[in-house]
C-alpha cells in the first residue's frame, strides 16, 4: 500500500481525496460495515442511548421522565436540564398510594404496576413511586439522598435471591435509608448483662413482583440479615418457629393453618429483663439484658406480636396484638360439593355470582377469554339487564397474572357471615382453579390475597375499557415500497429503531453463530458500533420462539394512537417476514408476538 501512494500521481491524489472528503462529509453516502468484526471489535459494549441529554432511562415512558423532572424542577426552583434520570426500575406497588401513604390517607390495597425513579444533581438524589403513565408521582421524601454503597447493594440482592429463589436480575431495590441499632452478647449470666453495641449502616428494602423484604446491612455490607418480609423467618431459632406457630395457631379466629408464611416480622432486640419486658405486676423479673426477637405474625386482620429469647422463651405481647377472638365471623369452611356453582366453560376466564340483599336479585359477571365482561340478571326474561363490555389487554392480562399468583385462594371454600347478620350480599367467584365464596358483612376480615383480587376484579367491573376498538389493537398491512430488505444469509433476527426524541435509527441484528452486532445508521465514524456474543443455545432457543411464533411477522404494523409523538418505532424481521410496532402501543399486542419481544430483550440483555 505504502508503493502505491508513493507512485501515484499527484493528480490523480488529489482527486482521490476530495472524493473521500465528499463522501465522509454526506450523510446520505454512509455505508454500514458487514456483520463481519474484528477481535477487537467484540469486546465492545452497547453505549447507552439518551432519549434527551438529561434523560437515561430503560424503556421509562417519557411520560413518567417528563412528570417527575417537572416536579423536582418546581421543588428545587431549578429548570428540569439541571437534572438528571440517572436510575429506573419497574415495580409493582401494593396500594393505590404508591406504597407512600400520607398521614389520615386511605389507600385501595391495589396491586399498581409502575417506575422507581433516581432522579440526580450533583450528589444529591432523590426517589420518586410513579405509576406507568407518570399521572401519579410520589417523592419519597424518607429515601436516603445519597447513594447506597455498591457493595451493600450487591450483598443484599444475593442475600434477597437466596432467601425468595428468585434470580438477582427479577429483585430490585425498592428504598434504602441510612440506620442503626443495638445488638447484645448472645447470652447473658445474672446479675452480668449483656453490653450492648452500637451497629451504624443501612435498611434497604427489596421488591420482587408484588413481594417486598426489609433487611439490615452494616456499612460494607458483611453482614445482612433479614428484618421482615414473605421470609422473615428465615434468621430465627427453629425452636422459636414453632413455638410462636403453635401459640399463634391456637389464638387466631380462623382455622386456616398458621405456618412460616405468616411470620411477617423478625426483629432482634435486646430486652431490658427476664421476662422479655412482658411481666406481670405479680411477676418477679430477674434485671438482665437478654438478647433476643420480637416477632409478628400476621393471619388476614390480625396481627399478632410475641417477644422470645434466643432459645425457648416465647411471650405474646397482647396490648401490640389486634385479635377479634374466637368468633364465628370469617371462619372458611368448605363448600359442599352439591352446593358447588357448575365449571367455567373453556372460554370463560372468571365468573362472579351475586345475590341477596334488600332486592333479593341474583346477577352473573363473566370474564371471557376474548376480554369481554357479559352482566345478565338472572330470571330477566326480556334480558334487559343484560351489558356487554371489553377490558383493555392491559386490564385483562394484568387479571389473570393475579389469578395466577393467587390460585390457592380459590379452594372451594366458604367464608359465611356471622350470626345474626340480615340483608346482605353473598358472592360466589370462580376461577379455573377452583370456587370461593363470601359476603359483604365479612369481607373486610378475608385473608388479604383474596382481598387483592376482589378489589382488582371490582376496579375491572367499574372501569373497564370503554374503546375495544382503539386504532392501537388493529393492525394493517405494510406497503411493499415500506418492507425493509429481507435478511442476509446468515442473520437470523433484526431490529430496526427509529424515532423518539434523538431521531436516531440503530440496526441489530442476531448472525446464526451468536453474534449480535448494533450499529447506527449515519454513524460516519461507525464509532457507536458493538458486537457482542450470546450462546448457542439461547439461538437456538430464540430460533424455537420464532418458528412457534411465526404467523406474527405477516408484513404488518400496529399504528401508534392517534395525535401520539415523540415514539420510537421498532421494525422487526425474522425469515418469516416483517412486523412493526411502536413503544406506545407495546402493552396492547398479541400475547404471542409479546412472548417474541421477551425472549428477544432477554438476548440483549445477556449478551456478552
Amino acid at each position: 500500500m505504502l508503493q502505491i501512494y508513493r507512485y501515484t500521481k499527484p493528480s490523480q491524489l488529489i482527486t482521490a481525496l476530495i472524493l473521500t472528503g465528499i463522501l465522509s462529509a454526506g450523510n446520505g453516502f454512509t455505508f454500514i460495515k458487514s456483520a463481519s468484526a474484528s477481535s477487537t471489535d467484540f469486546l465492545a459494549q452497547t453505549p447507552n442511548e439518551q432519549l434527551k441529554q438529561n434523560i437515561r432511562t430503560d424503556r421509562l415512558p417519557r411520560s413518567v421522565a417528563n412528570a417527575i423532572l417537572r416536579d423536582i424542577s418546581r421543588r428545587q426552583g431549578s429548570f428540569a436540564g439541571a437534572f438528571q434520570i440517572t436510575e429506573s426500575s419497574q415495580q409493582t406497588w401494593r396500594n393505590s398510594c404508591l406504597e407512600l401513604q400520607r398521614p389520615e390517607e386511605l389507600c385501595s390495597q391495589a396491586l399498581v404496576p409502575g417506575w422507581r425513579v433516581v432522579v440526580s444533581r450533583g450528589r444529591q438524589s432523590w426517589v420518586y413511586h410513579s405509576n406507568q403513565t407518570g399521572s401519579v408521582i410520589r417523592l419519597n421524601e424518607r429515601a436516603n439522598t445519597g447513594r447506597l454503597p455498591q457493595n451493600v447493594r450487591n450483598a443484599v440482592l444475593r442475600e434477597a435471591s437466596a432467601i425468595s429463589r428468585l434470580p438477582v436480575r427479577s429483585l430490585n431495590i425498592v428504598d434504602f435509608q441510612q440506620t442503626s441499632w443495638t445488638e447484645g452478647c448472645e447470652s447473658s449470666t445474672f446479675p452480668n448483662p449483656c453490653d450492648q453495641v452500637l451497629v451504624s449502616g443501612w435498611q434497604v428494602t427489596v421488591g420482587g413482583g408484588n413481594q417486598r423484604w426489609v433487611f439490615v446491612s452494616n456499612e460494607n455490607g458483611s453482614r445482612v440479615e433479614l428484618r421482615s418480609g414473605n421470609n422473615a423467618s428465615a434468621n430465627l431459632p427453629q425452636s422459636i418457629v414453632e413455638q410462636v406457630i403453635a401459640d399463634a395457631s391456637r389464638r387466631i379466629r380462623s382455622r386456616i393453618a398458621v405456618g412460616r408464611r405468616n411470620i411477617t416480622q423478625a426483629e432482634r432486640v435486646v430486652w431490658s429483663n427476664g421476662c422479655l419486658d412482658l411481666g406481670g405486676a405479680a411477676e418477679s423479673c430477674l434485671f438482665a439484658q437478654v438478647p433476643g426477637w420480637r416477632v409478628t405474625v400476621t393471619v388476614g386482620s390480625e396481627r399478632l406480636v410475641y417477644h422470645t429469647d434466643n432459645n425457648s422463651q416465647v411471650r405474646f405481647n397482647r396490648d401490640a396484638s389486634t385479635t377479634v377472638g374466637n368468633v364465628d365471623t370469617g371462619e372458611a369452611v368448605p363448600i359442599p360439593e352439591s352446593e358447588l356453582p357448575p365449571p367455567l366453560d373453556t372460554n370463560v376466564v372468571f365468573r362472579e355470582i351475586s345475590s341477596g340483599g334488600f332486592a333479593g336479585r341474583t346477577y352473573e359477571t363473566t370474564l371471557l377469554n376474548d376480554g369481554r365482561l357479559i352482566r345478565v340478571r338472572r330470571g330477566d326474561i326480556n334480558d334487559s339487564d343484560r351489558t356487554v363490555r371489553r377490558l383493555s389487554r392491559q386490564q385483562f392480562q394484568q387479571f389473570q397474572q393475579l389469578l395466577r399468583r393467587y390460585r390457592g385462594e380459590f379452594d372451594n371454600l366458604r367464608y359465611p357471615a356471622s350470626r345474626n347478620s340480615a340483608d346482605y350480599i353473598t358472592y360466589t367467584l370462580t376461577s379455573q382453579d377452583g370456587t370461593v365464596e363470601y359476603n359483604d358483612v365479612s369481607q373486610n376480615e378475608l385473608p388479604p390475597n383474596l382481598q387483592a383480587v376482589i378489589t382488582a376484579w371490582n376496579q375491572i367491573n367499574d372501569n373497564p375499557s370503554q374503546a375495544p376498538d382503539d386504532d392501537t389493537l388493529n393492525p394493517v398491512p405494510i406497503r411493499p415500497s415500506e418492507l425493509p430488505l429481507p435478511l442476509d444469509q446468515g442473520v437470523v433476527f433484526r431490529e430496526i429503531s427509529s424515532g423518539g426524541f434523538a431521531g436516531r435509527t440503530y440496526e441489530t441484528i442476531l448472525r446464526d453463530d451468536g453474534l449480535l452486532i448494533r450499529v447506527r445508521i449515519g454513524d460516519a465514524n461507525d464509532s457507536e458500533r458493538s458486537v457482542r456474543r450470546v450462546s448457542a443455545q439461547q439461538v437456538r432457543q430464540f430460533q424455537r420462539v420464532l418458528e412457534r411464533q411465526a404467523g406474527e411477522f405477516q408484513n404488518i404494523s400496529y399504528p401508534a394512537p392517534r395525535g401520539s409523538a415523540d415514539f420510537i418505532t421498532y421494525t422487526l424481521t425474522s425469515e418469516d417476514g416483517t412486523v412493526q410496532y411502536n413503544d406506545i402501543s407495546q402493552n396492547n399486542l398479541p400475547q404471542n408476538l409479546q412472548a417474541v419481544l421477551q425472549t428477544w430483550s432477554n438476548i440483549i440483555s445477556n449478551a456478552r
